[in-house]
């Protein structure tokens, strides 16, 4: 139930832009920016929580987010 919970939680701000837009390309850009900006935010609490530097794990989290979305682009998507 936990794993359910997590999974439909951390969906369901990815989704949203589709259910208020009617544009589906503009939707699907404001779903990448979601999903890159909790990427951040994750990154940030894991460095924090890691005793790491937290800006600099956030920033890699959006490098990796940003490099998933290009290649995403790229095979059409």
């Amino acid at each position: 139930m936990a794993v359910f919970l997590l999974v439909f939680v951390s969906t369901i701000p990815v989704v949203l832009p589709f259910v208020f837009m009617r544009d589906a390309h503009l939707a699907l850009r404001v779903s990448n920016g979601i999903a890159v900006t909790m990427m951040f935010l994750t990154g940030y609490a894991f460095g924090r929580l890691a005793n790491a530097r937290p800006w600099v794990t956030g920033i890699v989290m959006v490098l990796l987010g940003a490099a998933l979305v290009s290649l995403t682009m790229a095979l059409g998507g």
